[in-house]
């Protein structure tokens, strides 16, 4: 199946540690939008990326990091005199984003072609409306900046308990709670890790796997669920370096073996 996934790309600065002079910083692509392609080509899909980005060093750092890992930038469409997004966090908190490109209007072609369109909330609503209203099988994830109402939008779409508050969301993402599509609940394991900016990204990669795989409503939400729990037990990584490990997962079969490294001290800690 063909995926196509529109939405944006950040360069993100993470800052571990609560002494300055004994802090690590850690700098990667990153943004949902790039985190959710990234991951599915991990997986084996075939994924076009659709996002605004600037023609400034870390845009072009960003493109050069992904075509090395083999990975279709073609679609990226760089905005000349444009600034690629930034994204700023200490530990788990946010301190700092600048959409930079991201919020431009994109020149997006018909993509009527694709079994699925995923969407994040990180670009224009013009341009979200757009797809929305022209494409079938949209999954739309707000996300965090997102202002506009989805009663409207012909796309199943998700987000958290607060994205969701005040807005129709069809599956909800609940944390260390687990998740709910509708009436169908799946618990989570109730630990809240320390490093969890990312994890909703993945929950969204393997939510869209074994969606494609035809896989039950429960059946999606409980692999989703668990893979970002293991995953969210890798600390002191940016969400693309925690996307990267799942290279090393099994995507061959009808599940996603998503094993739990966290008895390895080897792992632990990214």
């Amino acid at each position: 199946m063909k995926i196509a996934v529109v939405g944006g790309t950040f360069w993100d600065i993470f800052i571990f540690g609560e002494n300055p002079h004994s802090s690590t910083i850690k700098e990667s692509p990153g943004g949902s939008g790039l985190n959710v392609a990234y991951g599915l080509f991990l997986l084996g899909h075939t994924v076009d990326f659709y996002s605004n980005i600037g023609d400034d060093w870390r845009g072009k750092q960003t493109t050069e990091i992904l075509k090395k890992a083999s990975f279709d930038t073609s679609h990226m469409f760089t905005i000349q005199g444009g600034k690629t997004g930034i994204f700023i966090a200490h530990n788990d908190k946010p301190l700092a984003v600048d959409p930079g490109v991201n919020r431009k209007e994109m020149k997006l072609p018909s993509l009527s072609e694709y079994d699925l369109v995923f969407v994040t909330g990180e670009i224009s609503e013009k341009t979200i409306r757009k797809i929305c209203e022209n494409t079938k099988n949209v999954i739309l994830d707000v996300g965090p900046g997102a202002r506009f109402a989805t009663t409207d939008l012909n796309a199943l779409v998700i987000g958290n308990e607060r994205e969701c508050s005040f807005r129709r969301c069809d599956v909800v993402k609940m944390g260390s709670k687990g998740a709910r599509w509708g009436e169908v609940y799946v618990p989570g394991n109730g630990i809240s890790y320390p490093h969890s900016i990312g994890l909703g990204d993945l929950f969204d990669i393997v939510f869209v796997h074994h969606l494609l795989l035809g896989k039950s409503k429960k059946e999606i939400l409980e692999e989703a669920v668990k893979c970002s729990q293991i995953l969210g037990q890798k600390e002191n990584v940016t969400p693309f370096e925690r996307i990267s490990f799942l290279e090393s997962f099994s995507a061959k079969d009808d599940t996603l073996e998503c094993p739990d490294e966290s008895k390895d001290a080897s792992h632990h800690g990214g």
